[in-house]
């Protein structure tokens, strides 16, 4: 199961939509808490997150995920218009940045296919 985690619905439906078109299976929460409880009950294979969430970010998130064994080494894929490559986020397992602006669905795909 693949994770996106995104306060824009309409965004994260687009990633979804195109998962799913490829045979992927994923959940959409747009915020971090329900984000949370989905992750409490199933470990995803791979989440892409918008860091700038509404409410509690997405940094609540990853610290969150970082917490707990199971969930440590789940891969994090952010999904931003603001560039994070500057940071060294490993800790958190981030092991990929898609810019919202430029980002197309085969960048979406091609993060599936290699973490999943």
């Amino acid at each position: 199961m693949i994770l996106i985690v995104d306060s824009n619905e309409i965004f994260g439906k687009c990633i979804l939509d195109t998962l799913l078109k490829a045979g992927f299976v994923g959940l959409l929460s747009n915020n971090a808490i329900e984000a949370i409880d989905i992750v409490s009950k199933e470990v995803p294979d791979l989440v892409f997150l918008e860091p700038m969430l509404t409410g509690p970010d997405g940094f609540t998130f990853l610290n969150e995920m970082a917490s707990y064994v199971d969930t440590m080494n789940v891969p994090i894929i952010l999904v931003s218009e603001k560039n994070f490559s500057k940071f060294d986020l490993s800790e958190y397992n981030v092991v990929g940045e898609l810019d919202k602006n430029k980002m197309k669905p085969k960048d979406i795909l091609d993060y599936a296919r290699k973490y999943t």
